[in-house]
């Protein structure tokens, strides 16, 4: 999940980011294989804490396999750090200087080609060719995402798509009715951002910290629905050279949201505050995907009422964000904790399992043969859109964020300041990321 959440401002101001916690008993060391009771000792960073939108599934998911077969004999040894960016950068770390967890969580990034080249992650090939019904679940292009050098190193555990999340009151409020799908282009979406901003209605969310995510959705989405060169550009896996016309124009379209259509506090701002904005009514339009469903029902996090609000269109131009997430690894050395490692991704991954991720935390299921209940259609008349809406989109794409390499996703979130204040043009961001890609070769 290339997917960002919102957290409370408590997790955000501590120290570094990290808090450390124990297992169920505090017997066992970080290192320790067994517990004293015999369990297999399972090392764990764990960023789904506190507000994240799936802190409570993933709690129960970590409980509910203690209590099957193949966890009964499993103790967590957790270690909790609160936002994704400081959980991405601490497993960067530790795939470059130390041991990974044993359990090595999709973190949003495609961090997959790094940590298989550095050895410290399992092949899980062998595990899903002797279980057919496991691999079943993930298509080709799932598994292929997750592979290096033709084996498979990470297991997804939903599938990414993105599109517009819109204030129903705001839009009536500047006399605008929204499209029934998406607006057919970005000059129709321009304009309606215009009428906004005459009525003082802030038009979109936008941002330039923790790797830019919602101005990265909407640089995705200029790209990506640019006809078929921007569509093949947006559908490729670690481009080299961007200074080409199609990603040079969606720039410039960046660069005009920046100046013209945004709060003023998104350069250098966070996505949880630009998320705030639109929980708060002072943004009409936020892209994002499935996840922060369940936020708009929060009351830690949404106004009462708010989910009634809230209405789903796709990007200008019929485009939704539709790519295989980077899937959670298995960082462990001895074979029993690899063993065990395994047997939660196994069980993460069941069809249960999916419908509950779906259920509690928005998370779309990786596998296509999950057939969706009427009652969560029933109960949940917004995650019934989403699943509508994405047999309307004329153009899918990818994303910076699983797509691209990881140091020219950097420079794109360090550039988006000069981007805006105009002292980097368009053909200087796209040079920028040219030259940071070329650094792979």
């Amino acid at each position: 999940m290339r997917k960002k959440m919102l957290c409370a401002l408590m997790c955000l101001t501590m120290v570094a980011g990290l808090m450390t916690g124990c297992g169920s008993d505090g017997k066992s060391s970080k290192n320790d294989t067994k517990s004293d009771d015999g369990k297999v000792v399972l090392n764990v960073i764990n960023y789904h804490v506190g507000t994240d939108y799936a802190a409570d599934y993933y709690e129960y998911l970590f409980d509910a396999f203690q209590k099957t077969e193949e966890g009964k004999n499993v103790e967590f040894k957790f270690e909790e750090i609160p936002t994704t960016d400081s959980y991405n950068q601490k497993i960067k770390l530790l795939i470059s200087s130390g041991d990974l967890p044993d359990i090595v969580l999709n973190g949003g990034n495609n961090i997959t080609a790094l940590a298989a080249e550095s050895g410290k992650v399992q092949d899980i090939t062998s595990y899903l060719d002797d279980d057919p019904e496991w691999k079943a679940m993930f298509s080709e292009q799932d598994l292929e995402f997750n592979s290096y050098e033709g084996k498979v190193y990470g297991i997804p555990v939903s599938k990414e798509i993105s599109y517009i999340y819109y204030n129903k009151d705001l839009f009536k409020k500047a006399g605008i009715e929204a499209p029934d799908v998406a607006y057919s282009t970005w000059d129709e979406f321009y304009e309606a951002c215009d009428t906004l901003k005459s009525k003082g209605i802030t038009p979109v969310s936008m941002d330039s910290a923790d790797l830019g995510w919602l101005s990265n959705l909407w640089y995705s989405a200029l790209i990506g629905t640019a006809g078929d060169e921007g569509n093949t550009f947006m559908n490729t896996q670690y481009p080299t050279d961007y200074n080409v016309p199609v990603v040079e124009k969606a720039t410039a379209e960046l660069q005009k949201m920046l100046k013209n259509y945004t709060t003023a506090d998104a350069l250098g701002g966070k996505y949880d505050t630009m998320a705030t904005h639109f929980f708060n009514g002072e943004v009409a339009m936020l892209p994002n995907g499935p996840w922060m469903i369940p936020d708009f029902k929060s009351e830690d996090k949404a106004p009462e009422g708010f989910y009634d609000k809230v209405g789903i269109m796709l990007l200008p131009g019929n485009g939704m964000e539709s790519v295989p997430t980077p899937g959670d690894m298995v960082g462990a050395k001895d074979p029993e904790k690899i063993k065990a490692a395994v047997a939660f991704l196994k069980f993460e991954t069941t069809a249960e399992n999916q419908l509950k991720a779906l259920e509690m935390a928005g998370l779309q299921p990786v596998s296509s043969n999950i057939e969706v209940p009427e009652s969560l259609k029933e109960s949940d008349p917004l995650m019934a859109e989403v699943l509508d809406i994405q047999s309307k989109a004329t153009y899918t794409y990818g994303q910076n964020q699983a797509y691209w390499y990881q140091n020219v996703i950097d420079e794109f979130s360090n550039q988006l300041p000069e981007l805006a204040s105009g002292s980097l043009d368009a053909k200087g961001f796209c040079k920028k990321l040219t030259d940071a890609a070329q650094k792979n070769d």
